[in-house]
């Protein structure tokens, strides 16, 4: 359990904690049973569900080899000139000066990174892979089967551009899961995917809504039966019932009593699984006293909610692209126009970039862990990943720095998505998530762009100079 959510729940748990380790303490001296049930387990599913799977002989699988580059592994250190690195089936072998590190005799690749930058693969906290998208938003109806071509398709868009993980934070039906598993098996080519199911909405909130948020168009059928859940133990089934669809992360949506959210986060963190919420004013501060994970965009924040992300250890994804329509040349990817929510009734406020600017900076100067996240970049299916680049640039106007930003990209990214053991940094037994660039991000964030290779849990996927 991640050490800031176990702080949240202090005092009394600790001494409950204590009894249930004498308890247990006990049973394991009378039931060989207990004492098997407490070893070590030796691999689990590569998501934050950590599902105990059995072990994997990775020792025939093949060895691929980056040499020559200069490495930035994400840790913080120094970059490494004529470094590598050396992987084996989806896992990192080893990385380092190349004189720190044996290279294999039987390596089935080496690619030469002379002249290039060897860094962790990129991640974007904030997706939604099923949404409408392009300048035609509104022209043709929906489905499913229409949801899963575009998740496809963006998913391609984002592996091309060196995103090797991705949480979606919304979708429609199991779309989103069904990209993941595709993904997994080889089936398509896309990022590493999280995925929360269904917003949790109360009847009307964020989520159920009968209007678009982007258009105020009313949906079709207004938005047919309400899905929205109705007090603290429809909420607590709520999750329980995403957790059984096999959510990664649960989604919250506000408005919501501050005891629905409380009993939403309560629910999912006993079973293990973090929270995400869409909030804004009163609703996010009940939130993050409650224990909420993750902040997604800067609504409507009161004075006191970066000090409380800061006190309960909640990471801050700001999104700051999907609402811009004046401070980057009109380039709003969630296509809401400028100014405020209008046409829906579950959010009636003023929108500043300005302001959102301004807390994100207040947030970093705090040291709250910032994420990335682009949210919905429907209103052109070419602009992704721009938008991914553009959220950087919004960063680097909030004051933080070109490594900062990396590490918000990359290490910081993986930590919030709950994956930093397995994700983030270019380490022995991390996964072979692995972006080469053609110059170095440090010096500036538009290097980035220029993507030569992309290896995916261990997969080279793209390889040369991507189109």
């Amino acid at each position: 359990m991640p050490d800031h959510i176990a702080r949240r729940r202090g005092g009394d748990r600790w001494k409950h904690a204590a009894l249930g380790v004498g308890l247990l303490t006990s049973l394991a001296a009378l039931s060989p049973v207990v004492q098997a049930a407490e070893r070590p387990i030796p691999e689990t599913t590569d998501d934050v569900r950590r599902v105990p799977i059995p072990p994997i002989d990775r020792s025939h699988e093949p060895i691929v080899v980056i040499a020559g580059g200069t490495l930035i592994d994400g840790r913080g250190g120094a970059p490494i000139s004529n470094a590598v690195v050396v992987t084996q089936g989806d896992r990192i072998l080893a990385a380092g000066p190349a004189g720190s590190v044996a290279v294999p005799a039987d390596a089935a690749r080496t690619i030469d990174a002379s002249g290039l930058y060897v860094m962790p693969g990129l991640i974007d906290l904030h997706i939604h892979f099923t949404q409408q998208r392009c300048d035609d938003f509104g022209k043709y109806s929906d489905s499913p089967a229409g949801a899963a071509i575009r998740g496809v398709a963006l998913a391609e868009q984002l592996i091309n551009a060196g995103i090797t993980a991705a949480r979606d934070v919304g979708t429609v039906d199991d779309v989103a899961l069904r990209i993941k598993e595709g993904v997994d098996r080889g089936i398509i080519r896309g990022p590493r995917v999280l995925w929360s199911g269904r917003i949790i909405a109360t009847t009307g909130g964020h989520g159920d809504e009968v209007t678009s948020t982007a258009t105020g168009r009313q949906k079709p059928a207004l938005g047919g039966p309400s899905k929205g859940a109705n007090g603290p133990w429809e909420w607590r089934t709520a999750v329980r019932e995403q957790i059984r669809n096999l959510a990664d992360w649960i989604k919250l949506g506000a408005p919501a009593d501050k005891e629905e959210l409380a009993a939403a986060i309560d629910e999912a963190h006993s079973l293990g699984v973090p929270v995400a919420i869409d909030s804004f004013g009163k609703y996010t501060d009940w939130a993050i006293e409650a224990g909420v994970d993750t902040l997604e965009h800067p609504l409507a924040m009161s004075d006191n909610a970066v000090p409380l992300m800061k006190k309960h250890g909640t990471a801050f994804v700001p999104t700051i692209i999907a609402f811009d329509n004046l401070l980057n040349g009109g380039y709003p990817t969630a296509g809401i126009p400028s100014g405020g929510f209008y046409h829906t009734h579950s959010r009636r406020f003023v929108i500043d970039q300005r302001d959102h600017l301004k807390r994100v900076t207040e947030a970093y100067r705090a040291g709250v862990p910032i994420g990335v996240g682009t949210d919905i970049p429907f209103e052109n299916d070419e602009r992704y990943p721009d938008a991914y680049f553009h959220e950087l640039d919004y960063l680097s106007q909030a004051g933080m720095s070109n490594a900062d930003i990396l590490a918000s990209a990359t290490r910081v990214g993986a930590q919030i998505m709950r994956m930093g053991d397995k994700l983030g940094t270019i380490e022995k037994g991390k996964i072979a998530d692995i972006l080469i660039v053609g110059a170095n991000p440090l010096d500036s964030l538009k290097n980035l762009r220029d993507v030569r290779y992309v290896v995916a849990d261990g997969k080279v996927v793209v390889d040369g100079p991507a189109r």
